[in-house]
């Protein structure tokens, strides 16, 4: 019986292994806030669908999980307010038609700012009201993804805002930061595990980094700033960089596999200030590995690319590529990439092809915003002019799904993905779908789709090379 018991090893280990995908759970993009993405993100300009009646004043970045995306459509702009009902709704739509699912209203308290989604894992979505410079805080409200319908509201207050982000552990919990502290939170109760005291050097864009139990922020130092490591498991401060001269900044940091750290620190200073900085986090302390001058950037979220790329933009505002362990130029755009203002605060996402899908933000406001795709050597092969993008995108989606919610419309760009060879059925993932159709053929098939080594025969080798692509 060696073939039926092949059949059911495999039946066992399809199902047992989680399909990897590649949501876009929290503002730059996963833990380590670095923009990458598993999925193949789209190949032309074209928009499959546009919702032109969720105007909004302001564009707030979205969480995608799964076939939902969660955003914050804001109507109103006092604040301190007494917001009247729908100002700052919470709405998921159908990542695949645009239709709304369900809409969220956030209670407001007084003093309160508006609606943040922080961001989305494990099928709950995580909301509040903190923010406006730290200067607000409000109750977590964790959503069922499915429903909109409350699970739990937190006891504590977070002032995090929507500029900040937070990142989530493994096991769906998300951190919190904000000016003065971080805050581990519960997924399953919407508890403190944790808080601890850490200092920003402005009240807005302080989030965190995380790789495994490491958590880096970014704080201030004597003549500068520093990145400082945090135990995830814990809260308790470890150890802090080098300073990084210059007087404030307001950015986030962001890191890469092997322990690397990056930190735009940019305020206008000039040549000896604006850099963007590269650390080795070497277990006990930080390693300088190199520096460049940088074009100023506030709230700028960049990305590593899988080939062991950083983006950054040049002090003339060319979009560039440079080495993550020595800094050197890999790539660089051939004109610049800034807003017609000057003003740019680059919002970058890279697919599992090392394309970069770059928006310069034209700020918060209604500005044109350009969302340009580059191939990895930076030329641009698609282009599009949105009203207002600011934080509201680029986010990709696991089926590669492009979300751009500028503050006129939400659109969605998507390019059906090319058929891998042990994707039998063609709809852009290898499941049990493709395990269904490679089983029905099992034995004697010259020809087959699922022969996928060409013997004439689907066995136990062509099932080898389909479980090997599973999930992807």
């Amino acid at each position: 019986m060696p073939i039926l018991r092949t059949i059911v090893s495999a039946i066992t280990i399809a199902l047992l292994c989680p399909i990897a995908l590649a949501d876009w759970p929290n503002l730059g993009g996963g833990p380590m806030a670095n923009g990458r993405s598993g999925a193949i993100g789209p190949s032309s300009a074209e928009v499959t669908w546009a919702r032109s009646n969720m105007g909004c004043l302001i564009s707030w970045a979205p969480a995608i999980e799964g076939h939902r995306a969660f955003m914050v459509r804001q109507t109103y702009a006092q604040a301190p307010y007494n917001p009247p009902p729908g100002e700052a709704r919470v709405h998921c739509l159908d990542l695949t038609t645009g239709a709304t699912l369900w809409t969220f209203d956030c209670p407001f308290e007084s003093g309160q700012w508006t609606t943040v989604v922080y961001g989305a894992k494990d099928g709950r979505v995580f909301v509040g009201r903190g923010g406006n410079g730290s200067a607000s805080a409000g109750r977590v409200h964790c959503l069922d993804a499915q429903t909109g319908a409350v699970i739990w509201v937190s006891a504590d207050m977070v002032r995090t805002g929507a500029y900040d982000g937070i990142v989530f552990m493994d096991d769906g919990d998300p951190i919190f930061a904000s000016h003065l502290e971080m805050r581990r939170i519960d997924a399953q109760t919407g508890a403190t595990v944790w808080l601890t005291s850490r200092s920003c050097s402005v009240s807005g864009n302080c989030g965190p980094a995380r790789d495994g139990d490491a958590i880096y922020v970014d704080e201030v130092a004597g003549g500068g700033q520093r990145i400082s490591r945090f135990s995830a498991t814990t809260g308790q401060r470890l150890y802090s960089s080098q300073t990084m001269p210059g007087f404030l900044n307001q950015n986030s940091p962001f890191c890469a596999t092997g322990g690397l750290v990056f930190y735009l620190r940019t305020s206008n200073e000039g040549p000896s200030f604006d850099k963007l900085y590269a650390f080795k986090d070497t277990g006990s302390g930080f390693q300088l590995l190199w520096s460049a001058q940088a074009y100023t950037e506030p709230g700028a979220r960049h990305a590593v690319t899988p080939d062991g790329g950083v983006t950054m933009l040049s002090p003339e505002g060319r979009l560039q590529i440079r080495d993550q362990l020595t800094g050197a130029v890999r790539a660089e755009s051939a004109g610049t990439v800034l807003s017609p203002t000057g003003f740019t605060s680059s919002m970058v996402a890279v697919d599992a092809l090392g394309r970069l899908y770059h928006n310069n933000s034209n700020g918060a406001g209604g500005g044109p915003a350009d969302l340009r795709a580059f191939a990895p050597t930076l030329e641009v092969f698609w282009s599009a002019s949105i009203t207002g993008l600011s934080q509201g995108g680029p986010a990709l989606s696991a089926d590669g799904s492009l979300i751009a919610a500028g503050t006129v419309d939400v659109q969605r760009y998507w390019t059906p993905p090319p058929c891998s060879e042990a994707d039998l059925n063609c709809d852009g993932i290898v499941d049990g779908a493709d395990l269904g159709a490679m089983l029905s053929a099992w034995g004697p098939c010259p020809g087959c789709a699922a022969d996928l080594n060409d013997d004439a025969r689907v066995d136990g080798a062509d099932l080898g090379q389909l479980l090997t692509a599973f999930g992807t």
